[in-house]
């Protein structure tokens, strides 16, 4: 890639840093507070450089208000589009804390050391598991690339739009997160309810058992199993879910 030195592209260069500093306060795993803010700079900026040739070629802001204009604009989109990458992969870590709501672990908080903020167990194991696999399946650099490809179809110019379409996309997506999490936390959420079910049955036809003193530790190692069954899924999960943002955003796979 040559880069050629000049006041348009030092514009193109600064808005395309604004869009991508936006980005990665948002985007997962990028956005996790335990990583360096000089860190999150370098990786805005390294992005930028790499995007900013492409926003040479679209009409640059020529008077001050322009730039203004143009910054606040840049910002938006990289929010929004960091917002979208977010609800679709997150979905993983939504779909642990309802696994939690079922197994009984949902009570003992712990710091999820990514995020810095209380989580219940499988929620804080789920962002870990998600977090290393958005770099061993590669998805990370499909986000990556999705990004960088939003300067093409979105410049500085921008395509017809309104607010209630817009408000369409967003509540979409929102449905849609909620959908996968559930869809991906089911099988176990439906093991965990049979099982409860049989503890049930259990207290009734045996009433001289002590069904309270053998039935958290009974649940609490059938969500173990089923975790660890349902792992094997999850590489597909997220390649699947990162497929679908990639698609909302920009019509393709």
């Amino acid at each position: 890639m040559t880069l050629h030195l000049s006041a348009a592209f030092a514009i193109a260069l600064v808005l395309a840093f604004v869009r991508s500093a936006a980005w990665v306060s948002i985007c997962p795993p990028f956005s996790n507070p335990s990583i360096p803010g000089m860190v999150k700079v370098a990786i805005a900026a390294t992005v930028a450089v790499y995007a900013a040739p492409q926003l040479v070629h679209d009409p640059l802001p020529s008077s001050d208000a322009q730039v203004l204009v143009q910054l606040v604009l840049q910002a938006v989109v990289g929010v929004v589009l960091g917002y979208v990458v977010s609800l679709f992969v997150t979905t993983i870590a939504a779909a642990g804390r309802l696994i939690d709501l079922f197994s009984g672990l949902n009570l003992p908080q712990a710091l999820d050391p990514l995020s810095l903020l209380q989580a219940s167990i499988f929620g804080q194991f789920y962002n870990l598991v998600l977090t290393a696999l958005l770099f061993t399946t590669g998805a990370v650099v499909v986000i990556v690339e999705g990004f960088v490809t939003s300067f093409h179809a979105v410049g500085t110019s921008f395509p017809p739009t309104t607010l209630g379409s817009l408000a369409g996309v967003v509540t979409g997506d929102v449905v849609t997160f909620f959908a996968a999490a559930v869809e991906i936390a089911a099988p176990l959420i439906a093991v965990l309810f049979c099982t409860q079910i049989v503890l049930a049955l259990l207290s009734k036809s045996a009433p001289q058992v002590n069904v309270f003193v053998f039935g958290m530790p009974l649940q609490v190692v059938v969500a173990l199993v089923g975790v660890g069954v349902a792992l094997v899924a999850l590489p597909g999960d997220v390649v699947s879910l990162v497929g679908r943002a990639m698609s909302q955003l920009f019509g393709g796979g």
